[in-house]
């Protein structure tokens, strides 16, 4: 068989053509360094991509490494370190580097180097290859994909025997349909972007982030235990729980999460996806934007979902059989006289009565919601119609959906009832959680001023539990605050929760929003806090949820109307 010198020269091309055709025939990155004097050739897209200062670079090597992920940065300089010691002819290594935008991609950097006839380098070539183009890399984030995700699980769970120690960390990115329908789906992938890479300056040593499908990332930490995995969560909710802003835009977006154990949960991948897909679905269910760790409980609480959805599909195909409303009345803070009240939504079905906390989530989550809020609305606005007869100046707090206030035709369908049961929109107030007020704002901003105008008055309830700020009040559309029970438990022994709650009743003061302290459970809370000047009170202890008829005896019956 013929050397490979001997065809070489048998076999004559000019080598610049021979350089272009290569060149031009691939999106790879090519390099050629000469050794002796320290100065590479580099393809042009090279040069483009990563902003070199030319097509012949000196000190490519070091000023290539400078651009190398601090993680990958020590793999990268042994690889070239163990050519130059003679060790190896060959540079294989994979890495993420910083492009000219300033993101990290993958790549995997193949190398040859050439040497004299005394062992001395005198060349160095190689192609550079982007991972994202081998189908390795998700081009809008730049991680590895869930197909690499899967491969490190595999490969661990082979080496330890089912029994490798780690474990994963789905990551679910909360309500993200709402950043792209807010703005456009650039928007939201500049979003993804910020937060793989905000993911990547988190990451302990062992640990690697990938992308899934939509909005869900992956951690997967070799080694670690649970506390470890629930530390990194709490490092990432701290990070996500806050203003953040693209092209001078600003959003939120929560993270909620689910872990699951490798050897413990799972010896293979998976189920040990199955599992942590499985808690980060009970993460969603229970509210979002906090982190759930398997157990084999959830299996059952994930049966019970789907059959609450069940029951919740035949009770609305039933003409909203089973469900029912019951009404806390809201008193007068200074002679606790009614004058209104909260509508809130009761459901049973064959497996028992149900939570709120734990059907409405199943609602939103199967698109019911839209069919039994509007009958929810219904309800409301018609028993206040018929209970201003005996109170003129009665006021009927109603809990909404964003998901209801996102439809269309939600503000005219508050106008048709108004106008069908003759009821003056001072008599209304729609309630919608604190989180939203921030998250959605941009997105609700049109609907909020369409109630407004129409008289309409807005809520924001459990304030305190989420984004609270005493800033975001005066910016608020809210006609009233509702603070949540959360600040209320103890408050005549906590002097901190006296205090803010005392702020949050003068700055709303001040900017004319009303304020309603709800969860008043025992005498010495309801004693402290008629001294905070607060507009309403609202808890147990001066009454429960009752029924529409419960509620007419205690109150009305025996009145006489008024009007």
């Amino acid at each position: 068989m013929e050397k490979i010198e001997e065809i070489i020269a048998s076999f004559h091309i000019d080598p610049s053509l021979l350089y272009d055709a290569i060149v031009s025939s691939t999106d790879d990155y090519i390099y050629i360094v000469d050794m002796k004097k320290d100065l590479a050739l580099v393809s042009e897209n090279m040069a483009r991509d990563f902003e070199l200062p030319g097509r012949l670079v000196p000190g490519l090597v070091p000023l290539w490494g400078a651009s190398v992920h601090e993680r990958d940065r020590g793999r990268y300089f042994q690889s070239i370190q163990e050519m130059m010691d003679g060790e190896t002819d060959e540079h294989n290594v994979e890495y993420q580097i910083r492009n000219r935008k300033g993101e990290y991609i993958w790549v995997v950097c193949r190398g040859r180097l050439k040497r004299d006839g005394v062992g001395e380098p005198i060349m160095f070539a190689g192609v550079v290859t982007s991972l994202g183009d081998k189908g390795k890399v998700d081009h809008t984030t730049g991680l590895f994909t869930q197909r690499e995700c899967e491969k490190r699980v595999t490969r661990l769970a082979e080496q330890h025997g089912g029994r490798a120690p780690g474990g994963l960390l789905l990551l679910g990115l909360d309500d993200f349909t709402r950043v792209n329908d807010l703005n456009d789906h650039i928007f939201g992938d500049t979003v993804l972007r910020q937060f793989a890479q905000s993911v990547q300056g988190h990451l302990p040593d062992g640990a690697e982030v990938f992308r899934f499908d939509g909005d869900e990332f992956a951690i997967l930490w070799d080694r670690a235990e649970e506390r470890d995995l629930l530390e990194l969560y709490r490092k990432l909710h701290f990070y996500s729980n806050r203003r953040h802003e693209v092209d001078g835009v600003s959003y939120y977006c929560t993270v909620s999460g689910g872990i699951a154990m490798l050897g413990r949960d799972g010896d293979n991948y998976l189920d040990l996806i199955k599992y942590a897909a499985s808690a980060l679905e009970a993460s969603k269910r229970r509210g979002k934007n906090i982190c759930t760790v398997f157990s084999p409980g959830l299996i059952e609480a994930r049966l019970r979902s789907m059959e609450i959805a069940n029951q919740l599909q035949m009770s609305v195909a039933g003409g909203m059989e089973r469900f029912r409303m019951v009404y806390q009345p809201l008193s007068q803070a200074g002679d606790l006289s009614v004058h209104g009240a909260e509508a809130l939504l009761r459901w049973s079905c064959p497996l028992g009565e149900i939570s709120p906390g734990e059907f409405i989530p199943v609602l939103e989550s199967t698109s019911l919601i839209q069919s039994v809020g509007r009958w929810v609305l219904e309800q409301a606005v018609r028993t206040c119609r018929a209970w201003t007869a005996f109170c003129p100046d009665f006021v009927m707090n109603i809990n909404i959906s964003y998901l209801q206030m996102l439809e269309k035709d939600f503000v005219p369908q508050v106008r048709e009832l108004l106008r069908r049961y003759a009821l003056e929109p001072r008599h209304i107030v729609l309630e919608l959680t604190e989180s939203y007020f921030v998250t959605d704002m941009e997105m609700l901003k049109d609907t909020f001023r369409a109630l407004r105008e129409m008289g309409v008055r807005l809520a924001m309830d459990d304030f305190g539990t989420g984004y609270s700020s005493l800033g975001l009040l005066a910016a608020s559309p809210a006609d009233e605050v509702k603070i949540d029970r959360a600040f209320i438990s103890a408050i005549h022994d906590n002097s901190f929760n006296r205090s803010f709650i005392g702020a949050v009743v003068q700055l709303c003061h001040s900017v004319g929003i009303s304020v309603c302290v709800e969860g008043v459970e025992r005498y010495e809370e309801l004693k402290t806090v008629r001294t905070l000047q607060a507009d309403s009170i609202q808890g147990f202890y001066l009454a429960r949820p009752m029924p529409e008829e419960a509620f007419r005896a205690r109150y009305w019956e025996g009145a006489g109307e008024k009007n």
